[in-house]
């Protein structure tokens, strides 16, 4: 089948838009999932019923994704590769090794992909979503004391073992881990694949999930770093990049163009220096939300412990031919869906 596209963690905050764009990009795309209730989770995505895509939708389940050859099946005719699946950090069982829950899942998952990629022999480009703590050190990203260094795609880190001073923690050496063993993977089997590989370095993403079906959904993953504040809840320190989940889902995707220049990375970043002003978070509730504010649901005075950290993000925006979205967007974007979902609470 032609521009037929494998997609992992279709399911989660990232994926489900990424399956989304690629299909409204004309591609036919097939989900990898863990078991059906995934897949009908996916159907059930509002953008998903209202463009019906039929048989340019499909299914595999892969309900042991770090078994070998767990995705030789599912890559079958495929010539594209997005993949998102990574071990969440809500997914960890206290009391276990960050090891075995989070950080081995990681680097089995996508050397997984890449083992399936090359017996294929269709697939022509792998795009692996990384993050922004895949390449920087966990002291630069969470204690503002980097100085004045500025962060790029070329940026790399040495793997942190255990032990880990929070979850947190352990999930950003998890792709610390998956990207280093990743990028040895390629170095080693160079000359004998047939397809590139583009690393997404994201920053903390934001946006509309519509996955998420409760308040209580909202209030896991990246987007309760702005939930949380506006909710009156602590969350503790904030690294201050962020961007639109519209604009990482959209990257992966244009990331497939064999045009775009594949074996690097594309660092996606709203704002590089110092971050996102994560505090006019509450002017926008003000100025958009005031019922909300006046209803109880949101806050519209408060403060967020913001950690500056400079990237330079040029280099995707040239590469992948977009400008990014605003912080205030992404605000809108999550607060205006968090309202909503305490409506209909």
């Amino acid at each position: 089948m032609a521009n037929l596209v494998l997609i992992t963690g279709g399911s989660g905050h990232i994926g489900g838009r990424v399956i989304i764009d690629a299909l409204e990009a004309g591609y036919s795309v097939r989900a990898a999932v863990r078991n059906q209730d995934k897949a009908d989770a996916i159907l059930g995505m509002r953008s998903i019923v209202a463009m019906n895509p039929g048989l340019r939708l499909t299914f595999v389940v892969v309900p042991d994704l770090l078994a070998d050859g767990a995705y030789d099946e599912a890559m079958k005719d495929a010539t594209g590769v997005i993949h998102v699946a990574s071990p969440i950090m809500h997914g960890h069982i206290e009391g276990e090794s960050y090891m075995k829950t989070l950080i081995e899942p990681a680097v089995k998952g996508t050397l997984n992909i890449l083992e399936a990629a090359k017996k294929a022999g269709s697939v022509k480009r792998v795009v692996i979503t990384s993050s922004v703590a895949g390449i920087v050190s966990w002291e630069d990203f969470t204690s503002g004391k980097s100085g004045g260094t500025t962060f790029n795609e070329k940026s790399r880190t040495s793997f942190a073992p255990e032990p880990y001073g929070n979850t947190f923690e352990a999930y950003c050496a998890s792709k610390v881990a998956a990207q280093n063993e990743a990028e040895a993977w390629l170095a080693s089997e160079k000359g004998h694949i047939e397809f590139d590989v583009v690393h997404i370095f994201s920053a903390l993403v934001l946006g509309r999930n519509e996955m998420m079906k409760t308040v209580e959904d909202a209030r896991r993953g990246t987007n309760d770093y702005l939930v949380a504040p506006l909710t009156g809840r602590d969350i503790g320190p904030t690294p201050g990049p962020s961007v639109h989940l519209r604009d990482v889902a959209l990257a992966h995707v244009k990331s497939l163009d064999l045009r775009v220049p594949g074996n690097q990375g594309y660092l996606l970043v709203s704002r590089g220096v110092g971050g996102s002003p994560w505090n006019t978070a509450f002017d926008v509730a003000r100025r958009e939300f005031a019922a909300a504010i006046d209803a109880g649901t949101l806050v519209g005075v408060g403060s967020v412990n913001v950690v500056p950290v400079n990237y330079d993000a040029s280099k995707s925006e040239e590469a992948l031919g977009f400008q990014y979205r605003s912080f205030e967007e992404q605000v809108r974007d999550v607060l205006g869906h968090y309202v909503e979902l305490a409506k209909a609470a």
